[in-house]
């Protein structure tokens, strides 16, 4: 006769089952009931962070002074992380370091990295800049970006135009992909984490140029996984991507002012609203912590629902 057969049968009976059957516990379930239910909570705690938490860690995120990019800075210095913010004017990248500094309450780990990652030169003096500061890179969040004004193709594109884009989109982001590999690679948990765009795997009228961009994003992830995968000197490292779909952020103001136009966009997106700057971040948060570390070659989607529909 099974235990909890038992015990049903003496509880009907009218025994106290509790005293007249004990059925063992599990060594670490008694432990556990043991304990108050502060010390519960605070292994919990220690369990997310075990996975989430990024104590120790430093990243770099490119374009960070200033709407996705700094939302996600801030939440991996939240979490723990040492954070290099970049722009590409030092005054402006130092006063977003300050602003979020006193927002976090800690200035010891949150420093600026200025420059243009789409210019070599710039990117070799970023990854200078944080060796000299702190010697080590775990985590790179390849954030910076920019848009054209919408216009069909014909009018949209010219060799100024394609160059002026893909030099920040595309370039930008394997630019400081290579000159940072030398440290990733020896992070014992290194991570890439590519921005690109649900309009990187949809397409979108009057923005063909800007789509390239991050449908280029989107196999450069692939492509940079596939060969990092399994080689002894980057067994440590994956390389993954974000894709975002509209946020409510400064460069979506033409949006959100006027109620009509927001309510238009809104209707697009299968949830009926735009996403948080946080909803973003903690997409990110995931693939640059140890929850990730099976994670490879992947694109995750915080779209709303817009590209599954």
């Amino acid at each position: 006769m099974s235990r909890s057969l038992l015990v049903t049968i003496l509880a009907f009976l009218g025994v106290a089952a509790t005293q007249a059957f004990v059925v063992p516990q599990p060594k670490c379930q008694s432990a556990l009931r043991q304990q108050p239910l502060s010390m519960v909570r605070r292994s919990s705690e220690e369990y997310l962070s075990s996975f989430l938490g990024l104590d120790g860690k430093v990243a770099l995120v490119t374009g960070s002074t200033g709407g996705l990019g700094r939302s996600i800075a801030e939440t991996l210095l939240q979490a723990g992380c040492t954070v290099f913010i970049n722009g590409r004017k030092l005054k402006s990248t130092q006063q977003a370091v300050d602003e979020i500094a006193k927002l976090v309450e800690d200035e010891g780990r949150v420093f600026a990295a200025a420059g243009d990652t789409s210019d070599v030169k710039d990117t070799c003096a970023i990854v200078e800049e944080i060796k000299s500061k702190v010697g080590k890179l775990d985590i790179l969040v390849n954030n910076a970006g920019i848009n054209l004004p919408e216009a069909p193709f014909e009018e949209q594109y010219s060799p100024d135009s394609w160059g002026s884009i893909n030099k920040v989109n595309i370039e930008g982001p394997m630019n400081m992909s290579k000159e940072t590999l030398p440290l990733l690679k020896k992070s014992p948990a290194g991570r890439i984490i590519n921005v690109s765009s649900m309009i990187g795997h949809v397409g979108n009228g009057d923005n063909s140029l800007y789509c390239l961009t991050k449908g280029a994003m989107l196999l450069f992830t692939k492509s940079l996984a596939a060969d990092m995968a399994g080689k002894k000197d980057s067994r440590n490292l994956t390389v993954n991507s974000v894709s975002p779909g509209i946020f409510m952020t400064e460069m979506n103001a033409k949006f959100t002012e006027e109620k009509e136009k927001l309510a238009s966009v809104e209707a697009t997106v299968p949830m009926k609203r735009l996403g948080k700057p946080e909803e973003l971040a903690g997409a990110v948060l995931y693939l640059a912590s140890d929850a990730s570390s099976y994670t490879m070659g992947a694109d995750l989607l915080v779209d709303g629902g817009f590209v599954a529909v």
